[in-house]
């Protein structure tokens, strides 16, 4: 037979389930609204909540003792827990507003438990003990989904900034360009020489313009690494014109004795489009002339 100390928890998540649940959305709801207006489900956060006190309260209606009960790893808890924290940390809510969301349930369970367990000083501790445990076990869950995910979001997003920075662009028939900005490291510099090969090949590129305008950096580590995708390119059939170099990154390799071998160079863009399509046999034609 269940333990009678523990009866007043399923005693109140049975009972004055809904009562809970509203005064907990209800502390939950101000915070966050006040916090990010627009931005939550009122009636989608009250699903997610009721679910979640149903398997509390299913938790504690299946435990046998005094001793507070254990969240089994194949409980629907965890799962339910991390999809709930997974979804604010994705629009962005801080972590102090997902400790928030259990520690605010586990205020109104202690408020009623304290009305309702009046004739022993022991059975109220023992009940706030155990739903102290469980929350707090609930809250670790809670916080370690929202850092997986927000780890995610920031993985998703640097990966989404790394292919904005350096796209390969076709300008015109068999002429493509690579405009590299920001830092170039060694995982940056094997995708977007990954993605320029890709696209050598897509548009049988006679002549490839990298335009290194917006490196703010440009050192020997920089110079290997698309030195690298240079050698690459050429073995592919292409012809490289860089522009964009700067006096000083020029005067820096020309110290380290770093040379771009059979490579055409052109100090703007625009020079270094005129040299792509020269070489193809084009020409651009002058607006009014």
């Amino acid at each position: 037979m269940p333990s009678n100390r523990l009866a007043p928890i399923r005693t109140l998540l049975s009972r004055d389930r809904e009562t809970v649940a509203e005064e907990w959305a209800s502390d939950v709801l101000r915070a966050w609204e006040r916090n990010y207006p627009n931005m939550i489900s009122q009636d989608e956060t009250r699903h997610q909540m009721g679910r979640l006190l149903a398997e509390i309260a299913t938790l504690f209606a299946d435990h046998d003792g005094d001793t507070p009960p254990k969240i089994p790893a194949d409980s629907p808890l965890p799962g339910l827990a991390g999809e709930i924290s997974a979804s604010r940390a994705k629009l962005g809510f801080r972590p102090t507003d997902t400790a928030h969301f259990v520690i605010a349930l586990k205020n109104v369970l202690t408020r009623h438990l304290v009305r309702m367990v009046e004739g022993s000083q022991l059975d109220l501790v023992v009940c706030l003990a155990a739903v102290d445990d469980v929350l707090d076990r609930l809250a670790l869950m809670t916080f370690d989904a929202y850092v997986e995910a927000r780890e995610r979001v920031i993985a998703q997003q640097s990966l989404s900034l790394v292919e904005l920075s350096s796209p390969v662009v076709r300008l015109w028939d068999q002429v493509i360009l690579l405009p590299l900005v920001g830092i170039i490291d060694t995982v940056r510099a094997r995708q977007f020489t990954e993605r320029l090969l890709e696209a050598i090949s897509r548009y049988e590129a006679l002549v490839t313009i990298i335009d290194v305008t917006g490196v703010p950096v440009f050192d020997t580590g920089v110079a290997k690494h698309i030195m690298k995708a240079i050698e690459a390119a050429q073995l592919l059939g292409t012809r490289i014109v860089m522009t964009g170099l700067s006096p000083e990154g020029a005067q820096t390799l020309t110290k380290l004795n770093v040379g771009f071998g059979e490579v055409t160079s052109r100090a703007s863009l625009r020079a270094g489009v005129a040299e792509a399509l020269r070489m193809i046999g084009r020409r651009i034609v002058a607006i009014g002339g």
